[in-house]
């Protein structure tokens, strides 16, 4: 009996049931709140600054795009404008051939005239016909080049030969040997003269 009774009061032999373990693991929790790790930390910021990157990266790409854009715009202004210059270009000079081969029809006119003498009857439909003629090629851009008297332009003159003169300066325009024209200011064929050259 002493036994028995000793067993029921030692401290030992007290029964710890499920509700003595659930006071204890809540206690433990209770006391010891969980702690970040160093780890965790390192977790989070490395995920911050790879979000900082993303986003520089997303930024730099824009501005890259922008550029790109705006460069492109550039261009294909530059395109239209150099396009159109050609167009206008070969607007103005697309019939350069025919001019050129019209002129020695102006030429035959030219030579018909002179040839006449000044008779009335016989130049006056070779000078209406020329007439007619140059007012037509005058409104496409055409342009006789007759520079008696004038200095000597080796942009639109070709000189022939050279006399000296007391009367001109030198480098005068003294005879025109054939006319020269131009189309819209792009040379056709330049003037055939004989220009004035220092006297001896």
């Amino acid at each position: 009996m002493s036994d028995e009774k000793d067993q029921q009061n030692s401290p030992h032999s007290v029964d710890e049931g499920p509700a003595s373990q659930q006071e204890a693991i809540d206690g433990s929790v209770d006391g010891n709140p969980t702690a970040h790790s160093p780890s965790d930390e390192a977790a989070g910021t490395a995920a911050e600054d790879a979000q900082a990157l993303d986003d520089d990266e997303a930024e730099s790409q824009e501005a890259q795009l922008r550029e790109a854009l705006l460069r492109t715009r550039a261009e294909m202004d530059n395109l239209e404008k150099r396009t159109q210059r050609e167009m206008e270009k070969a607007r103005k000079f697309m019939f350069e051939r025919v001019f050129k081969d019209l002129l020695p029809v102006i030429d035959s006119l030219d030579q018909g005239l002179e040839a006449t003498g000044g008779d009335v009857d016989g130049d006056e439909g070779l000078a209406l016909t020329r007439k007619l003629l140059m007012q037509t090629l005058e409104r496409h851009g055409l342009e006789a080049i007759e520079p008696m008297g004038e200095p000597f332009d080796p942009q639109w003159h070709e000189a022939m030969s050279a006399q000296p003169s007391d009367e001109h300066p030198a480098q005068t325009v003294l005879m025109v040997m054939q006319k020269g024209y131009r189309l819209n200011e792009r040379l056709l064929r330049p003037a055939r003269v004989i220009i004035s050259a220092e006297p001896e």
